[in-house]
């Protein structure tokens, strides 16, 4: 090697070492920094008055991110205009179109929008107050927000506070004061003016600030707040109610059916002038008819009224007709809907049909008893809801059952059912079998109310379905599987013997309920086994 060869490698080995000394190490070992970003300064200062600019300065502590900065932000009240968000190292800095109105106390939270750069640490209760005018306003309003149907706190639920002469709710426009739910469904509104306001609630999926009702939950507090002295205990629960106008989305053929569509889910529908139809609900918004007649292309006039879950009745009339199609009927299928996992002493048989039931072979349909007890069914005690899709049948154990045999086999034969489509029912047995007290369980307790009509509900734990009810305030569920339970408890005010809940168009609240909680083990789940009898399941309400 040459001496400038050595010369140019001795300059590549020392820039090497030159580089590899300047590199930087992140420092290892010790704790992880858990603590978020503090606000050391801000532009204007809390409980500033008089403040006249368009900027909003916030300095902190360490350098800072910004996340959901446009859907976390909480300005109240909401100004005119939006606004432009700069972050610069440790400053953000939020700059507004439209000026702040005047003599108005503003309220800045950045929920946990700001973050430190390292470790995505949230600043927590970042916020400050300032006015526009010669005052701070001090009132406030506290509450929390609850799921109705389970009782559980909703978090980050858009809390929403309307000035009575706004003229606007959660349904028709966005508020100018909004707040937020937290863990615990806790809400508070701070430095509120006085005056009337109205107060609603709303799980704002598409964060567009009003309640989508066919698709968001929402409620809302019947009274006006009459806010001269702060407020707390303004509790609200959220529910599922479409306040859409009732529609027919469609009337149309389907195939050689005929169907009417609507927008949302209808609980009743007649016929008010018209031949003669066969009709069931094919679902919760659309109605299905069938061609009896076996004649196409005539047309006829149809007046339908029908009505929703708020008790909106809707007339509307439909050239009515069938046509023939190549498409295939929809399948004629049916199946058990039992309430209990066997047959009490005295109890009832329903099978569901996929279609209306025209005619029934009689001699199709038998219980075996054994190989040599064959019991026909009585067709005469057949009972069937309005659309003959749903057939109860009263039986008993001792009619039921050989002695000493526990189980029967109901025997339903091919074609024991002719649907309104002509299409034959299969065949099928079903075995059934004696329920006896030491394989299920019981649950009794009592409730004590100011109310002189209760709904107690035994509910499945997974899915809050109602299993049993019971209107008794000494109630009990005997002959129940083995599994996990929940027990809600609903004041029946108007005795109706249903669960009526809030109506935002008539400003009529929900029926209240509340859970069975076991204190000692802190859970609402009442869990049993067989030969197991719960008692003192006892709600004070």
């Amino acid at each position: 090697m040459t001496t400038t060869h050595r010369f140019i490698a001795l300059i590549i080995i020392a820039n090497l070492c030159a580089v590899s000394c300047a590199r930087i190490i992140s420092p290892t070992g010790g704790p992880e920094d858990e603590k978020g970003p503090e606000l050391i300064s801000s532009n204007p200062k809390a409980g500033e008055t008089g403040y006249s600019g368009n900027t909003l300065i916030f300095s902190f502590d360490e350098r800072v991110q910004a996340r959901s900065l446009e859907t976390d932000l909480v300005i109240t009240p909401k100004p005119k205009g939006s606004f432009r968000s700069k972050i610069t190292k440790n400053t953000v800095t939020l700059t507004f179109f439209e000026p702040f109105e005047d003599s108005t106390t503003y309220s800045i939270n950045f929920a946990n929008s700001i973050q430190d750069v390292t470790n995505n640490n949230p600043a927590i209760g970042i916020g400050i107050s300032f006015s526009t005018g010669p005052y701070i306003d001090s009132l406030s309003i506290a509450g929390n927000v609850k799921n109705l149907y389970n009782q559980e706190p909703v978090e980050n639920a858009l809390v929403s506070l309307y000035q009575l002469q706004d003229s606007l709710d959660i349904i028709k426009g966005s508020a100018s004061y909004y707040s937020k739910t937290d863990s615990l469904g806790n809400y508070t509104f701070q430095n509120l003016p006085s005056g009337s306001f109205r107060i609603y609630s709303v799980r704002d999926k598409n964060n567009n600030g009003i309640a989508d009702t066919d698709k968001e939950q929402y409620g809302f507090y019947a009274d006006t707040l009459e806010l001269s002295n702060s407020l707390e205990g303004i509790d609200m629960t959220l529910q599922n109610l479409s306040t859409e106008d009732l529609r027919t989305v469609s009337a149309r053929s389907f195939g050689t059916y005929y169907d009417i569509t609507f927008n949302k889910a209808i609980e009743d529908f007649k016929i008010l002038s018209g031949q003669e139809l066969i009709y069931h609900p094919f679902s919760e918004e659309k109605i299905r008819f069938y061609n009896t007649s076996r004649t196409f292309e005539d047309t006829t006039q149809l007046i339908y009224s029908v009505k929703d879950s708020l008790n909106f009745t809707l007339v509307d009339t439909a050239d009515f007709y069938f046509v023939e199609s190549k498409l295939s009927k929809t399948n004629f299928t049916y199946q058990f809907t039992e309430s209990s996992p066997g047959i009490l002493d005295i109890d009832t048989l329903s099978i569901e049909f996929t279609k209306p039931v025209l005619t029934i072979n009689a001699d199709s349909l038998n219980f075996i008893r054994d190989s040599v007890n064959i019991i026909s069914l009585d067709t005469s005690l057949f009972q069937w809801n309005e659309y003959r899709t749903e057939v109860k049948y009263p039986v008993t154990a001792e009619t039921m059952f050989s002695t000493n045999s526990q189980s029967a086999i109901f025997d339903i034969r091919s074609a024991a059912f002719i649907s309104v489509d002509l299409d034959s029912s299969k065949g099928q047995q079903k075995t059934i079998t004696k329920l006896l007290a030491e394989n299920t369980a019981t649950i009794s307790g009592t409730v004590t109310s100011s109310s002189n009509n209760v709904l107690v509900q035994l509910l499945d734990s997974r899915t809050l379905n109602v299993i049993k009810q019971s209107t008794e305030k000494n109630f009990t569920f005997p002959y129940i599987p083995a599994g996990r339970y929940q027990v809600r408890v609903i004041k029946d005010i108007n005795g109706n013997g249903k669960w009526d809940i809030a109506n935002i168009l008539t400003n009529s609240v929900s029926e209240p309920a509340k859970f069975y909680f076991d204190d000692f083990y802190n859970t609402k789940i009442i869990e049993v086994r067989k030969n197991w009898e719960q008692t003192d399941v006892n709600v004070i309400f």
